[in-house]
């Protein structure tokens, strides 16, 4: 029961991503989605084997200190504006939620070799997580925003292969890392851009 509770917070958290106009908010709840896929690597694995901790220490490190730390720091030395909208509105975008949820109702019905100890729902609710990265990428506008949603999409690949105990352990661990490469490897890009301009800028008064 209390591992339900941990993939509907991760859910509603998503959600709360999706819709939020702030992007240090944004940022914030990214973060805390990764403390909460902690619960799920106990579900699956026990508290006494070390790998668990391994995994665990990974995920707390990139997902919920490193990751959202970069993103941060790069808004603030890039100067940008912390405000940010849905590309088609709030209303749209929840509308857009709808059919995610159908759709993972029905590709949940498609598994079957899930462990005894995970719930249906459980499924369901990492499926809805998995699409709402996805809608992230069509509804959302600022790079920022487009990252996180490419982070909770592998938050949501993460989880799936982890319950269904596929590419474990390397699989996940791998995981861990690639969103955190991806916003280094950003964050990088958009500073040296911003670095050019400037130059550009100063060069052409």
């Amino acid at each position: 029961m209390i591992y339900d509770l941990i993939y509907l917070l991760i859910l509603l958290v998503g959600i709360l991503i999706l819709i939020e106009n702030r992007l240090n908010r944004i940022i914030f709840f990214s973060a805390v989605q990764g403390i909460f896929l902690c619960g799920p690597v106990f579900q699956v694995h026990s508290y006494k084997d070390f790998h668990s901790w391994v995994l665990v220490g990974i995920i707390l490190v990139f997902k919920t200190f490193l990751t959202p730390y970069i993103l941060y720091l790069t808004i603030k030395r890039a100067g940008l504006s912390e405000h940010t909208n849905p590309r088609f509105g709030y209303l749209l975008t929840l509308i857009f939620f709808i059919p995610g949820l159908f759709m993972s109702l029905m590709v949940s019905e498609s598994f079957t070799d899930i462990p005894v100890h995970i719930d249906k729902i459980s499924v369901v609710y990492v499926l809805i997580v998995i699409y709402l990265g996805i809608l992230s990428f069509i509804a959302r506008r600022h790079w920022v925003a487009l990252i996180i949603g490419f982070v909770m999409f592998e938050n949501g690949v993460f989880l799936l292969a982890l319950i269904l105990h596929k590419g474990l352990p390397l699989g996940t661990e791998i995981l861990s890392f690639f969103d955190a490469l991806l916003v280094i490897v950003a964050a990088v890009a958009l500073q040296a851009r911003v670095k050019r301009y400037s130059k550009y800028k100063v060069g052409k008064e």
